[in-house]
Formats: C-alpha cells, sequence, structure tokens
C-alpha cells in the first residue's frame, strides 16, 4: 500500500513539474518585422492629410503634405534597453524641401513594440499577434494627455488610457488610397466610437472618436486614420454658437527603402 501510494504521489509530482515547464514559443515571424525597420538609415515616407478646425470651430480646412520618418540612431533608454530614434521631416507634397518636425523613439522585445513621442507612451505591437487578440496599448498615458490642444469634453477624447487596441484583421492583403498594394499586413483598432453621426443635429452634442493603423510586412505602418473631435451646441441664452474642435489625420504611403 505504501509503495503504491509513493508512486501516485511521484506521478502527481511529474505531471505538476512538467506542467511548470511549459514553455511559450514565439513566433518566426516577431513583432519587428511589422514595424519601421529598426536600422539606422532606414525610412519611410507618408502623405499625410490633416483636418483643423479654425475660427472658433466654424471652418475646417484640410492641409496636405510629406512626412518622412528616418532612422537616425540607436540609443540606450531609461532601462539600459537599446531603443532608435526616429526624426520625422515635413515637406509641401512637392518634397522640395525638408524640415525636422518632431523626434520619437522606439524600443522592440519579444513581447511588445513601444513608441514614445512627446513624453507619451504607446504600445504599438503586442504579442501574440493573433486576429482578435486584444491589449490596453496607452496604459502609460496620463490622464488626458491632449488637454494642453483641445478641451475635450468626452470621455474618449479626454481620457485614452482606457482603449483596448484589438488586431482586426492579421496577415491580409491591403491597398492604400494611392494605390500601392501590400500582400501581408496587419491592422489595429484601437478605438472606434461616435455620438450622433454622421448626421450632426446642431442643437445636440456629437463626438468621433476612431484610431486605426495598418502595418505591412517587412516595411512597418503604412496607412492610418485618426479621428478625435467633437461638436459643442449652441448655449442657450446664445452667447455661443455651434463649434467644432479637435482634428482627423489621415497617413498613407508612398515611398520607402
Amino acid at each position: 500500500m505504501k509503495n503504491r501510494l509513493g508512486c501516485i504521489i511521484i506521478i502527481a509530482l511529474v505531471v505538476t513539474i512538467t506542467s511548470c515547464k511549459k514553455t511559450i514559443s514565439y513566433p518566426a515571424n516577431p513583432l519587428t518585422n511589422y514595424f519601421l525597420t529598426l536600422q539606422v538609415g532606414k525610412y519611410v515616407t507618408y502623405r499625410m492629410d490633416s483636418l483643423n478646425f479654425y475660427y472658433y470651430g466654424q471652418l475646417d480646412t484640410v492641409t496636405s503634405y510629406w512626412a518622412k520618418d528616418s532612422v537616425e540612431k540607436s540609443i540606450v533608454d531609461a532601462s539600459g534597453a537599446t531603443a532608435w530614434l526616429v526624426t520625422r521631416y515635413l515637406s509641401d507634397t512637392l518634397g522640395d524641401a525638408w524640415t525636422p518636425s518632431i523626434t520619437y523613439t522606439v524600443a522592440a522585445t519579444t513581447q511588445t513594440i513601444d513608441v514614445t513621442e512627446n513624453n507619451l507612451r504607446f504600445i504599438k505591437l503586442a504579442f501574440p499577434m493573433d486576429a482578435g487578440f486584444s491589449w490596453t496599448g496607452n496604459t502609460y498615458l496620463p490622464y488626458a494627455p491632449y488637454q494642453d490642444f483641445f478641451s475635450f469634453s468626452d470621455y474618449n477624447n479626454l481620457t485614452l488610457g482606457g482603449w483596448n487596441y484589438v488586431y482586426d484583421t492579421v496577415n491580409r492583403p491591403f491597398r492604400v488610397a494611392n494605390g500601392l498594394s501590400f500582400d501581408s499586413t496587419t491592422t489595429i483598432l484601437q478605438i472606434a466610437d461616435s455620438t450622433n453621426v454622421p448626421i450632426i443635429d446642431p442643437s445636440s452634442f456629437a463626438s468621433s472618436t476612431y484610431w486605426s493603423e495598418t502595418y505591412a510586412k517587412h516595411i512597418g505602418l503604412i496607412y492610418r486614420h485618426t479621428e478625435m473631435w467633437e461638436y459643442q451646441p449652441p448655449t442657450p441664452d446664445g452667447s455661443q454658437t455651434g463649434y467644432k474642435i479637435g482634428f482627423e489625420l489621415t497617413m498613407s504611403l508612398i515611398d520607402h527603402n
């Protein structure tokens, strides 16, 4: 009886140890395959169409320009890990002259790819890259990160920390507006929320919060569309007319090396 009990205990221990030693197999196709090639000298160029509201939200204007994201150098970040410094250059749509606009850093691990821009850290991609997998990509953002630029009141525009990024499609073909086609892409839907749109009642509040990014294998970001705006109706006493605040931005890849 004792020998039989000892065998049972040993078998249970073997099963437990085997379960504890279960390993995670990382894919042969890492996250970095779908991001800007992290190598000094690499670049991607986009056409950027930016919609902004002027004259207290009474008028809207679309401004078009080119943007080139260039990997300038590798650095060591605050945690001691290697990161890459990327500079974005802007030009008119003729590409006559390039002017530095912003600089951001990219840090890649087997689990995530993080981008830090204007001291705002976003988890752009996460493991595993499976359709339907989600993560809180804005978890490092402070409360109301855009409050210095826009006086948002809508919750989704005011605080971005609760957004759940999700892989909407994985390993699918995609065509950008200028006709370029890509065989293997993944699209991340960060948020899709709206109130009283597309037809806006001038007497009622309306808003749109939408952010989607598409990445192509061995290239990186090829398309992005962002909407973060809201409409405030006129005040009851007529002292303030209805107006919009916020922005829309579309980026479409036109070139890369």
